[in-house]
């Protein structure tokens, strides 16, 4: 916690714009004040977007939390949970700011579609974008510009995809910081998630880091990935944990002291996770779901050619937890089928 506090007061001494107006696209909060506008991301050889935004700057300094809500277009509980946590935010109550993304990615949330953008490309793979590329490298050049390099902490909400079964869980990723990586820590504890997969093989380069909260750890910025919902829902669990998670994030960096607070106190880690992949294309038949424990060797689905003959038999390759099963009959070569994770025996709350 020492650690953590001296990285906030590093990271709020440093930020000018704290108490200067805050603008993200064509929203400007003076201090005290809330905007809702757009990042304007042109049209380049294939068709633009705005990206819907919302910039609660408070009364006085203290950290900008960004929240990050449809990355992937047909994940809506993050989406929900923005739109419920906006009109609770009271800047003139708030010491530091928060910055909304509200739809991350617009062309696949109208276009419903999963994993991909029009382009084809998936936006958590493309950072920290191209001004000149295509949609997706574009969008996620407007908000690493926008969004990551205004903030001082950031979290990016998601959910199972339109065709994931998934348990409410969140990634602790480190950097290679250890001050970066002990405030990141924190933040996925103070989330409330008490299932916490740890990621040590994401990119270092700042030139390809490629996924969203990796873009905000590679330039100094503590910051975490959640998931709670799927299969297309917003049930209200799913949407209330996103909501309460980012409310807690709030009371933790100090921005809004009365925020209930639902930091975890005996989280499950896991350390050994394998994404469970199709080596064809075919029709996927599971046969467990999320939250199943797996000896290893179980079988959780078979893909099937379109007469119903087994193509592949898809087992666990250890012992573990399930965290998502894809959920629909859809399947290609090389997509997900299915997350196992082993709980790790070495960690603990410290």
């Amino acid at each position: 916690m020492r650690t953590f506090t001296f990285l906030l007061a590093s990271v709020i001494a440093t930020t000018a714009l704290a108490r200067d107006p805050l603008t993200v696209g064509s929203a400007t909060a003076r201090a005290g004040e809330k905007a809702s506008g757009w990042i304007d991301v042109p049209a380049a050889g294939d068709a633009g977007t705005k990206i819907p935004v919302s910039v609660v700057h408070g009364a006085s300094d203290g950290a900008v939390l960004a929240l990050v809500a449809g990355t992937h277009g047909y994940e809506y509980t993050s989406i929900v949970a923005l739109q419920r946590l906006l009109p609770r935010l009271d800047p003139a109550r708030m010491r530091g700011s928060v910055i909304l993304v509200h739809m991350a990615n617009p062309p696949s949330f109208y276009g419903r579609r999963i994993y991909y953008g029009p382009d084809g490309k998936n936006l958590n793979r493309m950072y920290p974008g191209d001004p000149n590329g295509t949609i997706s490298e574009r969008i996620a050049h407007a908000i690493t510009t926008q969004v990551i390099d205004r903030a001082t902490h950031l979290a990016d909400l998601h959910c199972g995809d339109g065709n994931e079964s998934l348990r409410p869980y969140s990634y602790w990723m480190t950097g290679g910081d250890e001050r970066v990586d002990a405030a990141s820590r924190e933040m996925v504890l103070a989330f409330g998630l008490d299932h916490i997969v740890i990621d040590r093989s994401r990119p270092t380069d700042p030139k390809k880091s490629i996924y969203t909260a990796t873009t905000a750890i590679v330039r100094g910025k503590p910051a975490i990935t959640t998931e709670s919902g799927g299969m297309g829902l917003t049930d209200d669990a799913s949407v209330s944990a996103q909501e309460a998670g980012a409310l807690s994030l709030l009371a933790h960096l100090r921005i809004l002291e009365d925020a209930p607070s639902i930091r975890v106190t005996t989280p499950i880690w896991y350390e050994r996770t394998e994404v469970l992949r199709a080596p064809a294309g075919g029709v996927w038949r599971p046969v467990a779901d999320k939250m199943h424990s797996v000896a290893k060797g179980t079988l959780i689905g078979r893909i099937t050619d379109p007469f119903g003959n087994t193509l592949h038999e898809i087992r666990a390759p250890f012992a573990g937890e399930l965290l998502y099963v894809v959920g629909t009959p859809p399947v290609s070569e090389g997509e997900p089928l299915g997350f196992v994770a082993a709980p790790s025996s070495t960690l603990s709350e410290r």
